[in-house]
């Protein structure tokens, strides 16, 4: 039996803003077959009463951990049923495989392959799902925005459809969603059509009538200019009914947005008392995080992960945590404050893997059995067959894209090469460089560095247009702020001296180095300068970087290890197009950033 959903209008009471209206999608792409098109109604939020119940509902008070004392033993009444929850972490829009390490994973013998874009994800879900019979298919957040073109240009809309395709029932909430802002998540929700010949259609995709699933967000303080989001939802998988509960951590260096977020803690314990008092005890948390961390084989368990303190804090009575982290795949088991075995979990973002928890319940009384309960990644391998459905929506969100992608924003007035010099200085690298703290120099940034190898092709001659500047900077990679000491700048840059291009990263304008080839690997950088003068080890920097350079997932970046790092809220690419507009038309600069001493 598949699991079955609808949604009808409903308000958030409290504050008379109007948060989901559930909409169908186009039986035209979706087919008779797809899982949206198989659900019906399931439990229904009685989001009028709920909300109060929540708002008022005094906090849960944590409890201390029992050092010492094992998972408690449980007898169940009878044969435990097998519940299976699928989720996804950080998707952004990768509709298609990103290059780079992106659309990379490492397998069970070490060996890195190529691993995502949304037709295979979809054939490893269906595969999944499948193989239980029923299952539930949860997102974590930051599902929108980032790599794929047609996904920017289309204001994330054929990512919906892509969602509805797959039979999303929840996402939570992230970074990106909120930096969108409300008024732009509600346009994914309910884009203000009745009937098929009111909404909105980029020809030849079909009319889009919003998301088939809730946006969901415990912590989201109601109000009407923030993000529509429900604080849980409750489904019925089989015979077992299942809560979700959902939390975006706050971040004092995050952009501002109109949503304000609460306490996640707090939160997930008013909630989670709703659950209960609904009689529900199976409950599965989202936690949309900006941990960090370097780990691509699918069965391991990252440091980071496990000491992030929401993941023992949060509320005993939720039995497991789909955790999104920048980075790759992750499954762990984690004592909660009761001291019993939780099980954590994190997918790789950009839809590189897909991750399993089997909850084994007790029938008789819907409790999770801890210890019988399994979890593992499985990656989105390129060796299976892709659903040509997936291929069918990106082929006509491509097409649907096309007339903006080649839209002129800009000019060049001459070919600038992404090939290195001899001192390993390559022009368009430079440019990139230029462009990234001319995007991010009101946030903070003093200095920028990029790497040239991230460019696929020189920056041609004449009109520029997205399509063009996204064939040479295809990565889509969120920026990072990283305020670091002259002393870890420094270090940063011998770091990256061996392994950016030929002899190191490029560099903005502002910036200069040597590099002496003749000294020791890891101390070859010299005459490192930043606005004329030499770094001073004691002194603060605040270097902008790509995603790339700041992700523990690129060789263990120091970047990424040390400082405080924090987003800048726009993509390379966004940074990209700003400088042409702005500062156009282009030319290749004048050499002598880097020099090299053999």
């Amino acid at each position: 039996m598949r699991q079955q959903s609808s949604w009808d209008d409903m308000n958030y009471s409290l504050v008379g803003t109007r948060v989901w209206s559930g909409s169908r999608p186009s039986a035209d792409l979706l087919g008779p077959g797809s899982p949206s098109l198989r659900r019906t109604a399931l439990a229904t939020l009685v989001i009028v009463a709920i909300g109060a119940l929540v708002l008022t509902l005094a906090a849960a008070p944590l409890a201390g951990a029992r050092t010492g004392e094992s998972g408690r033993p449980w007898t169940p009444s009878e044969e435990a049923q097998s519940v299976r929850i699928l989720g996804i972490g950080e998707f952004s829009g990768a509709l298609t495989r990103p290059v780079g390490f992106q659309g990379q994973l490492r397998d069970g013998s070490g060996n890195v392959r190529p691993a995502g874009g949304g037709a295979h994800l979809a054939a490893t879900v269906g595969k999944l799902r499948d193989q239980a019979g029923d299952a539930m298919l949860l997102a974590t957040g930051d599902s929108i925005g980032g790599t794929a073109p047609e996904a920017a240009l289309l204001g994330d809309r054929p990512t919906i459809e892509f969602f509805n395709r797959l039979g999303v029932d929840g996402a939570g909430v992230g970074r990106r969603e909120l930096e969108k802002g409300a008024d732009h998540v509600r346009s994914l929700v309910r884009p203000g059509c009745r009937t098929e010949q009111d909404c909105r259609v980029d020809p030849p995709l079909p009319p889009f009538r919003g998301a088939a699933f809730p946006f969901l967000a415990s912590n989201v303080v109601p109000s009407p200019d923030a993000a529509p989001t429900f604080p849980f939802a409750i489904h019925r998988i089989g015979d077992v009914r299942v809560g979700v509960v959902a939390v975006t951590l706050p971040s004092d260096s995050a952009p501002e947005t109109t949503t304000r977020l609460a306490d996640p803690v707090k939160a997930v314990n008013e909630t989670v008392e709703a659950l209960q008092f609904l009689g529900v005890e199976a409950i599965v948390g989202l936690v949309q995080s900006t941990t960090v961390h370097g780990n691509l084989d699918p069965g391991a368990c990252p440091d980071e992960l496990t000491d992030l303190d929401l993941v023992k804090r949060l509320d005993p009575a939720v039995d497991a945590l789909i955790v999104g982290a920048s980075g790759g795949p992750a499954t762990c088991r984690v004592r909660d404050a009761e001291n019993d075995e939780r099980v954590v979990v994190a997918p790789a973002s950009h839809g590189r893997s897909v991750t399993v928890v089997d909850l084994a319940v007790d029938p008789a009384t819907g409790d999770v059995i801890r210890p019988q309960t399994s979890a593992f990644n499985q990656t989105v391998n390129l060796d299976i067959e892709p659903d040509p459905g997936t291929e069918e929506l990106v082929r006509q969100a491509g097409a649907a894209a096309a007339p903006a992608a080649r839209t002129p924003l800009g000019a060049a007035t001459e070919t600038i090469p992404r090939r290195m010099d001899a001192n390993g200085e390559s022009p368009l690298a430079d440019v990139i460089a230029d462009c990234q703290l001319h995007a991010t120099r009101g946030r903070g940034a003093q200095l920028a560095l990029s790497n040239p190898d991230s460019l696929r092709t020189d920056l041609p001659q004449g009109p520029l247009n997205y399509a063009t500047l996204h064939t040479v900077q295809p990565y889509g990679d969120r920026l990072y702020l990283v305020t670091v000491t002259g002393r870890e700048l420094q270090a940063a840059f011998d770091h990256f001296a061996d392994d950016i291009g030929d002899n190191g990263p490029a560099v903005s304008s502002n910036v200069s180095y040597t590099v002496d080839a003749r000294r020791p690997v890891g101390a070859r950088v010299t005459e490192l300068r930043v606005d004329d003068q030499p770094v001073d080890p004691a002194r603060e920097y605040t270097v902008v970087v790509n995603e790339f350079l700041a992700s523990p997932e690129f060789n263990g970046s120091p970047l990424a290890e040390r400082g405080d790092r924090r987003e800048a809220g726009l993509t390379d690419i966004d940074a990209l197009l700003r400088y042409v507009e702005d500062e156009g038309p282009l030319s290749a600069p004048e050499p002598g950033r880097v020099r090299v001493v053999r």
